[in-house]
């Protein structure tokens, strides 16, 4: 009987096929391949899909999933926050008066909260959008 690659090897095994009470070496792959690490360029790319191996990395996509689905389930948190506190409150802001509903308010609250991290976020990108473009410039130069 002939063995596969991926059978384990058997050192009292005898091949009676072949008429002969000798043992048949067989290479044994398993042992013989050194295992490797792939290149850190290439992890997750498009040369290991094309090598076989599955694409592992979450990549872009993937994150602005996970990151959709979290504020979708947040959203429906202040929903449900909001349908249950409808109970009207007074509220003195820079010299104005004015009533709204508890869960109107919080709603304001996180809507200001979110526009200011976008703003920080914003300057944050400009900023290194400035340095990498330097950086460019004086790599440039240099060749």
């Amino acid at each position: 009987m002939a063995t596969r690659s991926h059978d384990p090897v058997d050192p009292d095994h005898t091949d009676h096929a072949a008429g002969s009470a000798e043992i048949t070496p067989v290479d044994d792959t398993h042992a013989s391949a050194p295992a490797t690490v792939p290149a850190e360029g290439t992890r997750g790319g498009r040369r290991d899909h094309e090598a076989g191996y599955p694409d592992s990395a979450g990549g872009r996509l993937g994150s602005a999933w996970v990151g959709l689905v979290l504020g979708a389930l947040v959203t429906i948190l202040l929903l449900i926050f909001i349908a249950q506190n409808t109970t009207s409150t007074d509220v003195r802001y820079l010299g104005l008066e004015f009533s709204l509903p508890l869960g109107v308010l919080v709603l304001f609250a996180a809507i200001a909260g979110a526009l200011i991290m976008a703003l920080f976020a914003g300057f944050r990108i400009l900023q290194l959008r400035m340095r990498a473009r330097k950086a460019r410039k004086l790599t440039s130069r240099q060749h």
